[in-house]
């Protein structure tokens, strides 16, 4: 039964390891040269101890490589495809009905989906191992510097892309089991994974514990590792972090005097800055919700499909 299963999903599995040589021919090269920048430009000492100069340093080394972040966004949808394709010759043997070919040489539905499932899963944790791997590797100068907690970022690192891929797999098979039609099954599945990644990422995952809200007077020093928290509102306020509606000129008139009078103008003209923030300590608490939301999904759509198939599918 295992090498009857490896002979119906092998083609996939070979089409997802080619997927992740690819990425890696394209991540390597690149991550080996980001990686020398970083070191040549001295920026662990800056990370580490900061000191004149630092800041230009490192806008030089984001400017240099910020060409990469729109090509790193696409990476998003590859655990979904990823899972999608792994889970398809799953849904292709429900649709010919070779499932009962199987179930007719005494091979029961519980070893039958035991078998399938495993082996499925198994595919799909390899290809999101890879993943995580191959992009924690290729982000670690950007990640010292930033942090990993920003979208486009914080889905690729730790143990979401297990749970997204997982979740794709379980959405496609749930689909398959009821509708039997391979194309429409992936397509469905396909959507649905977008819109719930679409819809945490954008509007849900910010809140899933209380931002932490800051209020500095301009010219004195913010709060502390700012720079790799997830920022989601930096704007000029009042000291109660009300928005000022119009800080142009408040800021235009202080911006022009002497640095050791900043801090006077800004506190004359009540001028202070408002941080809206998910400190990078909160990583892997986000990490664990999330996760729990995508693979306890997960699990609920391979309840159901087993279910279905044990009681309802002859």
């Amino acid at each position: 039964m295992i090498w009857l299963t490896w002979r119906q999903q092998r083609t996939e599995t070979l089409v997802a390891g080619l997927v992740l040589v690819l990425l890696a021919a394209v991540l390597v090269p690149t991550g080996l040269h980001m990686a020398s920048v970083y070191d040549n430009a001295g920026l662990a000492g800056c990370v580490a101890h900061g000191g004149d100069g630092c800041g230009s340093a490192i806008n030089n080394f984001d400017s240099r490589f910020e060409h990469l972040g729109g090509l790193i966004a696409w990476f998003n949808l590859l655990p979904g495809l990823l899972g999608i394709l792994l889970a398809a010759p799953f849904v292709l043997e429900l649709e010919h009905g070779t499932f009962r070919l199987a179930w007719t040489q005494s091979i029961t539905r519980r070893r039958w989906l035991t078998t399938k499932l495993a082996l499925v899963g198994l595919g799909a944790l390899a290809a999101a191992l890879g993943l995580a791997l191959l992009m924690t590797w290729w982000r670690t100068p950007l990640d010292r510097l930033h942090g990993r907690m920003e979208v486009n970022v914080f889905d690729f690192e730790g143990v979401v892309p297990f749970a997204y891929t997982l979740f794709a797999v379980a959405l496609v098979i749930a689909l398959g089991v009821v509708l039997r039609r391979t194309v429409l099954a992936i397509g469905l599945a396909f959507v649905g994974y977008l819109a719930l990644r679409l819809v945490l990422q954008t509007w849900v995952r910010q809140n899933y514990v209380a931002p932490v809200r800051k209020v500095w007077l301009v010219g004195r020093p913010g709060p502390a590792n700012l720079d790799t928290a997830w920022s989601l509102q930096s704007v000029p306020s009042d000291r109660l972090g009300h928005p000022l509606a119009h800080p142009d000129s408040a800021f235009t008139l202080c911006t022009n005097t002497p640095k050791t009078g900043l801090a006077a103008c800004a506190h004359a003209h009540q001028l202070y800055n408002l941080a809206v923030f998910q400190p990078a300590g909160r990583f892997w608490v986000f990490q664990g919700i999330e996760t729990a939301i995508f693979g306890g999904t997960a699990l609920v759509l391979l309840a159901f499909a087993v279910w279905w198939i044990r009681n309802r599918v002859s």
